[in-house]
């Protein structure tokens, strides 16, 4: 029998492999709209629930690194949303109700919304201005022609978030005129 360690060493560099050929087939013109939304915008403020809101809160602070101002949707230091703000909500599925209510808000504000979903035609890819598509397996849904990873739950689409969200670090840093290895100035300093 397999150790434990052992076990779970086959498995991460599996995980990494179908995370890799998730990856490779996200639209890049989805990317770049959603990467000149942020520049565009004001503000910017994340939603989401469970994993996926995790992701985001740290692509959130990557944001911050940057010079931009960013939030997360519910935090008690959170301002008001507004017309030249761009939210952006993260749902597998696209259908969950607290990040839906969330973009219907945000649309009625009359700011712009962008969302990571699996399912474009979900009801928060056919409200959001932009959808970043992620074709991803998570045992929430069947969804159909997608190989089931190694990996537990929606580990691929939430894993996904985090790593687009830091492979946007790098070409937002050279539209502002920002080397990455000058962005953490803003790191937090009361550690």
């Amino acid at each position: 029998m397999a150790s434990i360690g052992s076990d779970a060493a086959k498995c991460a560099v599996l995980g990494a492999q179908q995370l890799t050929d998730c990856l490779s087939r996200v639209n890049e013109s989805q990317l770049d709209a959603l990467g000149e939304a942020i520049l565009s915008a004001d503000r910017i403020f994340v939603t989401g629930a469970g994993r996926s809101l995790l992701a985001l809160r740290a692509i959130a602070m990557r944001f911050m690194h940057l010079g931009l101002t960013a939030y997360v949707v519910g935090d008690v230091t959170t301002p008001a949303f507004g017309p030249n703000d761009l939210l952006i909500a993260g749902s597998g599925s696209g259908t969950t109700g607290s990040v839906v209510r969330v973009a219907e808000k945000a649309k009625k504000l009359g700011g712009k919304v962008a969302c990571f979903t699996i399912k474009a035609t979900s009801t928060l890819g056919q409200l959001s201005d932009l959808v970043v598509e992620i074709p991803a397996f998570t045992t929430k849904e069947n969804y159909e022609g997608m190989e089931k990873p190694v990996l537990a739950g929606g580990s691929e689409f939430e894993q996904s978030i985090l790593l687009l969200g830091d492979a946007l670090v790098n070409p937002l840093g050279e539209r502002l005129s920002i080397p990455t290895d000058e962005a953490f100035r803003l790191h937090a300093n009361l550690e």
